[in-house]
């Protein structure tokens, strides 16, 4: 199981492995951790907001 750190905070991938195996890099939320590039582009309204607005 990953690490904490090593989840997207949406759907709780690993990170590091999709990095590893050359696909696209992970989003950062600042002071929060990343989301995977999937779960970034599918992000409704509210959560871009509750993510990305302090």
């Amino acid at each position: 199981m990953p690490a904490a750190s090593d989840a997207c905070l949406r759907c709780g991938a690993s990170l590091s492995f999709m990095e590893r195996l050359g696909l696209e890099n992970a989003i950062e939320v600042p002071g929060k951790g990343a989301l995977c590039p999937s779960c970034y582009r599918e992000l409704s309204a509210d959560e871009y907001a509750r993510y990305f607005k302090s």
